[in-house]
């Protein structure tokens, strides 16, 4: 029997900077380059990983990143799109701490 994988710190991610950041008039760029500072680096680096591996599953859980990130996407591979360009843009901004 197979497990599911685990997201739990993609989806707490999502949820916590991303759901309510339409409302705060802020761009979804804005928010990946300004979450980032010291304390938390090795748990982006961890998000970052589970997204990795994510994009990688053949079970893409697009539905549920719209859903934690509180973003409607018409198709898995605009989920895809999306995601990737914020984990490069968290790994960037890691990359410089």
């Amino acid at each position: 029997m197979s497990q599911e994988p685990n997201y739990e710190n993609l989806y707490s991610f999502l949820a916590g900077e991303f759901a309510e950041a339409d409302f705060e008039g802020k761009s979804d760029t804005e928010v990946a380059l300004g979450c980032t500072n010291p304390e938390l680096a090795q748990w982006h680096r961890t998000i970052i990983a589970e997204g990795r591996f994510a994009l990688a599953s053949p079970s893409f859980p697009w539905k549920s990143i719209g859903d934690y990130a509180n973003r409607h996407f018409v198709t898995e591979e605009a989920a895809r799109t999306w995601l990737t360009e914020i984990l490069d843009l968290l790994e960037s901004s890691v990359e410089q701490l």
